[in-house]
């Protein structure tokens, strides 16, 4: 029987409490045949005693990194994960976040999916969360078999590493991600997708953990998963799918995610030209009739909106009723004139030029 070689990769930072119980879980797998490489990217919780205690164990290999990556302003060298990830000698890759458990069966099952699919470049399967009182929750898990690249750029990742099993020769296949990116699943899953299928599974093979510690309830979480979401979505802008990524975007966060006020002005400084929090912003002066702010954040919103995004003669519409006087409208009707000439054909762009020619 043919028995390939799993690299799998345990990613660490301050979880002395959950590390043992995740590599447990990893060398409990019915598939034996693994390589596990542990990097700990600086932990101050002793994470490294309790990682060497299982290397002199189990003889995994163990990347102790002194500086963390992610508190350097300056990035240097390779991420974490992506460090231990080239290091791997495997067949295929696993991921397991150090908080993370993995089911016994979950490498066996998954190495079988892509022996008997060569041209796929991962597997995934069901994740469940694991709540910070031991009780397991359902994760919003959706399943595609084949070309996944146009769901997942528009719908968002379909799941986490933790559930998954990568084709190590598809992903020495790939560019790398941003640097400052924290997040990659949903980069990697993109990347991946872009040069070959899925198989999935949807039974479960893996919980992951949310507690006090992680990234779930993290202060900054929404300003954190914005930043995340738009560098990536940004990466893959020239795509005929983007502008429905970005459309679905909008529409969640003016609707159902709006960050607070601090969280806006903070992105801001690092994106001034994001149409979308100069639209948040632009609801938060209305809600709070601050006149100027609110026609400035409009203007501005306008001005950075991408001509391709559906949104924008929206935008146009808002402002024919709300600029109030002759030489602000003349002003916008030259803006959308000169901008967006090729979409006038459109009915949208026709209906807010009308509005505006209407004052």
């Amino acid at each position: 029987m043919n028995t390939p070689l799993v690299s799998v990769i345990v990613t660490s930072f301050n979880h002395a409490k959950f590390i043992g119980s995740a590599l447990d879980s990893i060398y409990a797998q019915t598939w034996k045949n693994i390589e596990v490489i542990v990097v700990d990217d600086a932990s101050t919780d002793g994470s490294q005693k309790i990682i060497k205690k299982y290397q002199i164990e189990h003889g995994l290999k163990f990347i102790e990194r002194k500086d963390n990556y992610y508190t350097d302003k300056i990035k240097q060298g390779e991420k974490p994960i992506i460090q231990a990830m080239n290091c791997a000698s495997g067949k295929y890759i696993a991921v397991v976040d150090s908080d993370d458990l993995i089911l016994p069966e979950k490498i066996e099952r998954q190495v079988g999916l892509l022996e008997a699919n060569p041209d796929c470049t991962l597997c995934y399967g069901g994740i469940e969360v694991l709540t910070s009182d031991g009780k397991l929750a359902p994760y919003p898990n959706f399943f595609i078999n084949g070309d996944a690249f146009s769901r997942l750029l528009v719908n968002g990742n379909c799941g986490l590493y933790i559930g998954s099993l990568i084709r190590r020769s598809s992903y020495v296949e790939l560019e790398r991600s941003h640097p400052d990116l924290v997040q990659e699943d949903w980069d990697m899953f993109l990347r991946l997708a872009k040069i070959g299928p899925f198989v999935c599974d949807p039974r479960t093979v893996a919980y992951y953990r949310r507690h006090d510690n992680n990234t779930w309830y993290r202060q900054d979480k929404n300003t954190l998963m914005y930043r995340n979401r738009m560098m990536i979505l940004e990466s893959w802008c020239d795509e005929p799918e983007w502008p429905d990524a970005m459309a679905l975007r909008w529409k969640h966060y003016a609707n159902h995610e709006k960050p607070t006020h601090e969280s806006i002005n903070e992105l801001l400084l690092e994106r001034p030209n994001d149409s979308l929090l100069h639209y948040l912003l632009f609801c938060i002066f209305l809600e709070n009739n601050e006149i100027a702010l609110m026609k400035k954040h409009l203007l501005l919103s306008i001005s950075y909106c991408d001509e391709r995004l559906s949104v924008l003669p929206i935008l146009y519409g808002i402002a024919s009723q709300v600029l109030n006087t002759p030489i602000e409208l003349e002003i916008l009707i030259q803006d959308m004139e000169s901008r967006i000439k090729e979409f006038q054909t459109q009915p949208c762009y026709q209906s807010a030029l009308e509005k505006l020619k209407g004052y």
